[in-house]
């Protein structure tokens, strides 16, 4: 992705009285030439505004001014700004000189909306928006956005270059939307970083278009970068029982995204009991999205439905879920699935993450849930650790999903694999790490139940795998990271020294650079799960063999020390040591209207 923060040059000089009040002005980020205009509550619409002396009063007054490449609106700091703050076609500015929307002097401004979005922008680009508290009430969390990007289908091309950053968004339906009216129409070359979503009804953080369609694919937005957000108690909406609502960070209609470094907790608790529910992060009728180095953690369902951690939903292709913590969330930390017989949910990858402790709240989920017509899809170097329901639970439909070198414990009630009667043509194994810590059955394949790797292999043509304990070094542990910046101390979810699972992994094509913790993987042995040891112990051996190779030990010890005596038994074992969903979204109105419609559901069924 290119860099997306994006700073102007400097304040225009002020009138000599006006340059000694500027003395308190914190200092801060530089504007590209241009005009630049001051709010203050003591101001006056009726003065130019192009100094402090002279600055406007309200949002609306800054909203008749035409902006222009370069321009600037500074809202005075610590100050309270009702109502919108409305931007058009005829604004805008460009990636080198956008228009600014900001905050001057000490503390951060804040824009508290009734009845109507606080800042919205139609069929314009080139605009930054930072350092703002946007708060609204009991009107904008039934119907408004906090802040929404909406481009119409008369715009020639999509409006490009928009960042948002350092903005706390509370208290309505959406947190910030960006929306396309038909396909092609969206936004191009969007960031929105370092900010935070909560306490909104329906989702923090939302992009979506118009309906997919699968015979000719097209998408709304382009080139979206999500980074350092952070989306909490956005609870969903009790009223709502036809479609899901209650989610953190949503890219629906993106080609070309990515998610990183960001966060997404409490989520979804209050949705009312519908046939889908909210995840913490996911994406949906998207291409070449990347999700990544996030977690997301305790987020609920009203419903039976979702309440996950990350979902790549109905309609995406081509797009990797990678590196990322998810833990305690109700429905199941990673989830593949689509209600849509289209065939478009394919060509993704979900490798090198940790899941503790999910799906908790609903037995038709695994902590790893691939559901639906789901193709041509790798799984692989994940770590799923469940406490109530199986690691792993597939459903009907899939075709080319592997599923290889992930440690699967089921320290409840589940197995570590739930599944029907699939073929090696709908799924392939390999190479994983299959462990039921209390007991019973590891595998339950269609009606049949498998205590060990070896008889479910013999029935069903599966591929390689261990069915004994993997051995992390605390796999009873509970994460506590809600700092992504921090994903790589969960090292409790890490192999132990002597884990059976140390280069007893399959080679994976182009499995990527590094593991969950940040290794390199050249020049590692191929483990099982998430984390790749420098060095492994006992020696390398094929999938399944690792408990042979060390009952082998054990009978050469003895024959040693029979034959040879104790210091040939030490040399030896010494030596022996070192080898080793979708949201179908009608047009948004137009601008008159004021109004983000309500998303229609994914038509997902309730389990």
């Amino acid at each position: 992705m290119r860099a997306v923060t994006r700073i102007g040059a400097a304040l225009r000089l002020l009138t000599a009285a006006a340059v000694a009040a500027a003395v308190l002005i914190a200092p801060g980020p530089a504007y590209a030439a241009g005009r630049t205009f001051y709010l203050s509550p003591l101001g006056d619409d009726a003065a130019d505004g192009q100094s402090l002396a002279t600055a406007w009063k309200t949002l609306g007054r800054a909203g008749q001014e035409r902006l222009r490449p370069g321009d600037s609106v500074l809202l005075q700091g610590g100050a309270r700004f009702d109502g919108q703050l409305l931007l058009v076609q005829d604004d805008g500015g460009t990636e080198d000189a956008p228009v600014t929307i900001a905050t001057y002097g000490t503390g951060r401004a804040t824009i508290k909306a009734s009845g109507l979005e606080a800042i919205k922008v139609y069929d314009a680009g080139g605009i930054t928006i930072r350092g703002l508290d946007i708060v609204g009430d009991a009107s904008t969390y039934d119907t408004w956005s906090g802040v929404l990007f909406y481009a119409d289908d008369k715009v020639p091309a999509r409006p490009s270059d928009v960042t948002l950053t350092d903005l706390d968004v509370s208290g309505f339906q959406l947190g910030i939307a960006f929306a396309g009216a038909s396909p092609g129409r969206g936004f191009r070359n969007v960031a929105v970083t370092d900010t935070k979503v909560h306490g909104n009804r329906d989702d923090g953080l939302l992009f979506y278009g118009p309906a997919f369609d699968a015979s000719n694919p097209s998408y709304a937005h382009s080139d979206v970068v999500i980074r350092g957000v952070t989306a909490y108690d956005n609870a969903g909406n009790p009223k709502n029982t036809a479609t899901h609502s209650g989610s953190g960070i949503v890219l629906g209609s993106v080609r070309n995204g990515v998610i990183e470094q960001s966060s997404a907790f409490h989520n979804g608790f209050a949705c009312a009991s519908a046939g889908e529910g909210p995840v913490g992060i996911w994406t949906y009728d998207s291409t070449g999205v990347t999700i990544q180095r996030n977690v997301s953690y305790r987020n609920r369902t009203g419903t039976t439905a979702d309440g996950g951690g990350f979902d790549l939903d109905q309609n995406v292709s081509d797009s990797v879920l990678q590196y990322n913590l998810s833990y305690e969330n109700s429905g199941p930390g990673l989830l593949v699935f689509t209600a849509r017989t289209n065939g478009a949910l394919r060509g993704n990858t979900v490798r090198f993450n940790v899941s503790v402790g999910d799906a908790q709240g609903n037995g038709w989920y695994g902590g790893l849930t691939v559901a639906g017509q789901v193709a041509d899809t790798a799984i692989y170097h994940n770590t799923i650790v469940t406490r109530r329901s199986a690691a792993v639970k597939l459903r009907e439909g899939l075709t080319g999903v592997s599923i290889r070198n992930n440690v699967l414990l089921s320290q409840g009630a589940g197995a570590a694999v739930e599944a029907p009667d699939l073929t090696t043509a709908n799924v392939r194994f390999d190479g994983n790490a299959y462990y039921r810590a209390g007991g019973g059955p590891v595998i339950k394949w269609g009606d049949g139940l498998y205590a060990s790797v070896a008889d479910w292999r013999a029935d069903t043509g599966q591929g390689p795998g261990l069915d004994v304990d993997p051995k992390l070094q605390d796999p009873s542990a509970t994460p506590s990271v809600t700092d992504p910046g921090r994903l790589t101390s969960v090292t409790q979810f890490a192999l132990a020294g002597d884990s059976p699972a140390g280069g007893a992994g399959v080679k994976v094509a182009s499995p990527g650079g590094v593991d969950y913790f940040g290794a390199p993987l050249a020049g590692r042995p191929v483990s099982i799960g998430a984390a790749q040891p420098a060095t492994v112990a006992p020696a390398d051996a094929a999938p399944g063999a690792k408990g042979r190779t060390t009952w082998l030990w054990v009978v050469a010890v003895v024959l040693l020390v029979v034959v040879g005596g104790g210091a040939s038994v030490t040399a030896g074992v010494a030596a022996g040591r070192r080898s080793r969903r979708r949201r179908a979204v009608p047009a948004p109105r137009r601008p008159e209207a004021q109004k983000v419609p309500s998303q229609v559901g994914d038509d997902r069924q309730t389990p």
